[in-house]
């Protein structure tokens, strides 16, 4: 795609700032997740409890994102929705629904990083349930070596038995059923 026009300066500084504070939430982001896990919050534990179970942890996540909000919306946040101007109770619903958003937002990341986990509990990086193993896959190679220096007549390695048995002998060390 070829450039028809050429950004003015105010424009280039726009996109420069907007994209270094994107990386910082983003970065944010991430901390907060390893916060979370770390902690032993789960996914599952940001879902908004079911009437009757306890609410402590829902609602500190909670107070936690409206920490990051302005002074002037937490203070709105606050008050009573009663005594509020339709503008104001406009503004204050956009809020929570903010409130809602983030914790999804929490929600997913979290999920994905549980995900994460399991994939390197079990071993894989999560490209696949079909995935072959570390060990498999250094067993399949291994294997295709030798063979390869069976059917070398004319070998440079000097002893090419020794060699062979040397690879065998490591091929017998990584487990089969890994």
């Amino acid at each position: 795609m070829k450039a028809t026009a050429k950004l003015s300066t105010a424009t280039i500084n726009a996109i420069g700032a907007w994209s270094g504070k994107s990386r910082e939430a983003d970065n944010a982001k991430v901390k907060a997740i390893d916060a979370l896990f770390a902690d032993g919050v789960t996914s599952a534990m940001l879902m908004a409890p079911a009437k009757g179970e306890s609410t402590v942890l829902f609602d500190s996540v909670k107070v936690s994102i409206v920490l990051g909000f302005t002074a002037q919306v937490q203070a709105l946040l606050k008050k009573d929705t009663k005594g509020l101007s339709e503008a104001q109770k406009e503004t204050k619903r956009f809020w929570q629904m903010q409130i809602g958003s983030k914790t999804k937002d929490l929600r997913k990341a979290l999920a994905s990083r549980e995900a994460k986990a399991k994939a390197e509990m079990e071993g894989s990086d999560g490209a696949g349930s079909d995935k072959a193993s570390w060990e498999s896959v250094k067993r399949t190679v291994i294997a295709d070596i030798i063979k390869q220096a069976q059917g070398k007549e004319a070998s440079t390695i000097k002893d090419i038995g020794a060699f062979i048995k040397d690879l065998q002998s490591a091929l017998a060390r990584i487990p089969a059923n890994a």
